[in-house]
C-alpha cells in the first residue's frame, strides 16, 4: 500500500498478514518446508520484507527467483547478492564456498519469492544447499511463495 502523502510503501498489518507472519515464524523455528499460495497483491512480498527487518540479520535470507534463466548459477548469484558478497570468479569456484558463507552468517531460513519462476535445476540446487552434510541441521527451512495467477513451469 502506498502512503498518499509520502508516496512510499507502507506496511499494513492485516488479518492475513498476522496469520502469514505467525506461520512464517512457526515454520522458521520448526525448520520445516512450506509452499504458500495466495492471491497477487495479498501482501506476501511485504510480509517477507517485514520478516527480514525484524530478523535483523542474515539469519533469514530472501531472494527473488531468477526469471528466464534456468541455470543454478542464477539462483546462486541471487544468494551471494543477498549475503552482500561480490560475484567474482567462476561459478565452479564460488559454488562450494556458498555453503560456508551461509554457515558463517548463521543463515537458518531461505525464502524464495515468485517461485513459479524456479526451474528443476533451481529446485535441485535448493535441495543441495539445504541437505549439505554437517550443515543439514543448520539450514533446513526453505519457504517458497507461489502466485495463483501463474502456473508453475517445470521441464
Amino acid at each position: 500500500m502506498t502512503h498518499p502523502l509520502f508516496r512510499s510503501e507502507i506496511f499494513v498489518e492485516t488479518a492475513f498478514e498476522k496469520r502469514f507472519q505467525a506461520m512464517l515464524r512457526s515454520a522458521w523455528h520448526k525448520r520445516s518446508w512450506h509452499v504458500i499460495v495466495a492471491d497477487p497483491g495479498s501482501g506476501k512480498t511485504m510480509g517477507i520484507r517485514d520478516l527480514l527487518k525484524t530478523a535483523g540479520s542474515r539469519t533469514v535470507l530472501a531472494v527473488v527467483a531468477p526469471k528466464n534463466n534456468d541455470d543454478e548459477q542464477a539462483l546462486g548469484d541471487q544468494l551471494y547478492t543477498a549475503l552482500g558478497l561480490p560475484l567474482r570468479g567462476h561459478w565452479s569456484t564460488r559454488k562450494p564456498k556458498l555453503m560456508g558463507h551461509l554457515h558463517q552468517y548463521g543463515t537458518e531460513c531461505l525464502i524464495v519469492d515468485d517461485a513459479h519462476d524456479l526451474s528443476l535445476e533451481h529446485l535441485m540446487f535448493i535441495k543441495e544447499v539445504t541437505d549439505q552434510g554437517a550443515y543439514s541441521t543448520i539450514i533446513r527451512l526453505a519457504c517458497v511463495w507461489l502466485r495463483l495467477d501463474v502456473a508453475p513451469r517445470f521441464p
